[in-house]
């Protein structure tokens, strides 16, 4: 009993430094949480209009030690400019824009099921979604 004991009690002597060490590093790491909005570049819907898409990007910089790492997420996606200037158009944008900014939310990214009907839209939204991405990863 004695033996088992003291050889509990030095493997808790050897073990509590290293405890010790990962509580300092949890200590030190440090984050920094930016949001930004990035527009992307205006699209043609074939001989509709234009589309322009709008994203909210938050970014969060965790450094430990050395070590840094970047997260962005998408949290909005807003579209400003949309084809509207006939009933045929407006109908169409009305329907398929918030599926679209539902996918690209859930996608994180421009690939995203396009809108059955609204293909020239939906093609114009992806072009201007990637812009604002690749905008977004630059800054």
């Amino acid at each position: 009993m004695r033996k088992a004991v003291m050889t509990f009690l030095t493997a808790a002597v050897i073990a509590m430094p290293v405890v010790d060490a990962t509580a300092a590093v949890k200590a030190t790491a440090k984050k920094k949480v930016v949001i930004q909005r990035f527009t992307g570049s205006s699209a043609q819907v074939d001989r509709w209009g234009t589309v322009q898409v709008a994203i909210v990007v938050r970014k969060t910089t965790t450094t430990t030690g050395t070590k840094k790492r970047v997260t962005r997420r998408i949290t909005a996606v807003t579209v400003p400019v949309y084809p509207n200037h006939t009933s045929r158009s407006s109908y169409i944008s009305a329907n398929a824009v918030p599926i679209l900014r539902s996918e690209a939310l859930q996608a994180q990214s421009a690939r995203i099921d396009l809108v059955s009907g609204a293909t020239d839209l939906s093609n114009a939204f992806v072009e201007s979604l990637q812009s604002a991405i690749l905008k977004a990863k630059r800054a």
